[in-house]
């Protein structure tokens, strides 16, 4: 375990509360706050005491001596709330989601900064990728997931910082000025400056957020011009108390100031055991008396009043992760119950290529598999797109194709060099991305077409095997494509392609 002493984690942000509340006290003098007691239990040695003081015993004596000589802790602390951990008691699901494990620093390999998101930020604690900028406003989850792709902003080991709402307003005001400036009509969509409409509150979890403090935030954004605000959580899974009728009367008090402003709840199921009842007996789905499975009360009351809201919906997004939720029926049955409740579904990702990712990630190939076959039977409002969020766009994998049997297409005379320029473009067959979002519009729709590979965990698993590539511009995205056909153009001879084409043509 490493001696290396810890440095402690503060915002350098200014808050200047004082400006963003200004002459609205008696605004912030309605807003009322609750005092939860979450029992989040931190770090192994905090675990050991919650332990000693009547806690669920969630790792045995050899498993944390393990993961204190792994130094598991460094990479990301264990955390989560004895909600969460009640849960995970009947779940081994929810139990492999929060659990550290040994293997997570075995190989740490990855990236530091995913995506590198620190090259889409204006000003601190601000990504500005999409037409869309993202937020960061709190270093705190009430239970981390071990395969958190944010652990580098949550344990502070890049630049990322903590967003000063009054910086990003003055950001967000100046680039719609820019952006009415410059567009004009008739102008290719492609060459407008999007002004922000939205607004995504990440962190973290916003909702670890005391009401006012997350109200300076949607304030602020409003008055920035902001349409939609969404806010990023998996509160819902980890503390639904959190959801309670102080939040509640924020929302609404939000709302009568800011009558045309939505919110989207970006919500975070990551499994049915994290919605549905258990028996603590067998550990089956318990039936309710209408025939359904039976919900966690907490969590069905939670969506129940927020969905009351008419300015407020609800979109689910998660990663397929190893042992968490990589089964198709597993997540067939999450669309399905989300959708009955109301809970729109929106992306499943690949397990980004954060350090230590291989102990989490499932390859991508078997990954897009797993969430095809869920799709199954979902009708098209019950329906997810499985995606991968890289430095370019978020890439919608859109399908994985077989090689062709030249056999069974009655080609096996073809010339033992067509037999190999076949191989050689086609692999053991080919993975399809296709651009569902970028920062570049000129990229929107685009296309990444590579040879397939079976052990790859991200994008870069194709790097040396892609034949177009979406990315580049003009002709260069037939680069890869043509460094491919050269040593058989090369090969063939100018006369000997010329007689296969006469006789092509004459086919």
């Amino acid at each position: 375990m490493s001696t290396e002493k810890k440095k402690v984690i503060v915002s350098t942000r200014p808050k200047k509360k004082k400006e963003v509340r200004g002459s609205l006290a008696n605004i912030y003098g309605s807003i009322k706050e609750s005092h939860f007691k979450r029992y989040i239990t931190h770090n192994i040695y905090q675990y050991e005491t919650y332990v000693n003081e009547g806690g669920i015993k969630f790792y045995s004596d050899s498993e944390l001596d393990a993961l204190k000589k792994a130094g598991v802790a460094d990479r990301l602390p264990p955390r989560a709330t004895a909600y969460y951990m009640d849960l995970a008691s009947r779940s081994k699901a929810i139990t492999n989601l929060i659990k550290a494990r040994p293997e997570e620093t075995e190989d740490l390999s990855g990236e530091r900064d995913p995506s590198n998101q620190l090259k889409y930020s204006p000003v601190p604690g601000l990504l500005h990728k999409y037409e869309l900028v993202l937020l960061y406003v709190v270093r705190a989850c009430s239970s981390w997931c071990r395969y958190c792709y944010r652990s580098d902003f949550l344990t502070g080991k890049t630049e990322k910082d903590i967003g000063s709402i009054i910086e990003i307003s003055d950001y967000i005001k100046k680039h719609n000025i820019k952006a009415l400036e410059h567009n004009k009509p008739g102008m290719a969509m492609k060459d407008k400056i999007i002004p922000i409409r939205e607004a995504l509150l990440s962190g973290g979890d916003p909702m670890v957020l005391s009401n006012k403090n997350l109200f300076d935030y949607m304030n602020g954004l409003a008055n920035a011009g902001v349409r939609m605000i969404r806010i990023g959580t998996k509160e819902l899974a980890f503390f639904p108390e959190r959801f309670d009728s102080n939040f509640l009367e924020m929302l609404d008090l939000f709302h009568e100031l800011h009558p045309r402003v939505g919110i989207a709840f970006m919500v975070h199921f990551t499994h049915p055991d994290e919605l549905l009842e258990r028996s603590r007996e067998n550990g089956q789905y318990l039936v309710g008396p209408d025939g359904g499975y039976k919900r966690i009360e907490l969590v069905e009351k939670a969506i129940i009043n927020l969905r009351g809201r008419h300015y407020v919906t609800l979109e689910n997004q998660t990663p397929i992760i190893d042992q968490v939720n990589d089964d198709p029926e597993v997540l067939h049955l999450m669309q399905k119950e989300l959708k009955r409740l109301g809970v729109n579904n929106h992306y499943y990702f690949q397990c980004r290529e954060i350090e230590g990712h291989k102990a989490f990630a499932v390859p991508v190939e078997r990954t897009w598999d797993i969430h095809r076959q869920s799709q199954i039977g979902l009708s098209g409002i019950e329906k997810s797109r499985f995606c991968m969020s890289t430095e370019a766009g978020k890439l919608e994998m859109v399908s994985v194709i077989d090689a062709p049997s030249l056999e069974k297409l009655g080609l096996s005379k073809l010339p033992e060099a067509i037999k190999a320029l076949v191989t050689e473009l086609f692999g053991e067959g080919l993975v399809v991305f296709k651009f569902h979002r970028s920062p570049y519009g000129e990229l929107q729709s685009d296309m990444i077409i590579a040879k397939r590979n079976p052990e790859a965990l991200w994008i870069t698993g194709y790097e040396d095997r892609i034949i177009y590539d979406g990315r580049k511009s003009g002709d260069e995205k037939y680069a890869p494509l043509a460094k491919i056909l050269m040593p058989f153009i090369e090969g063939f001879g100018e006369k000997a392609i010329e007689e296969m084409v006469l006789k092509a043509a004459t086919v």
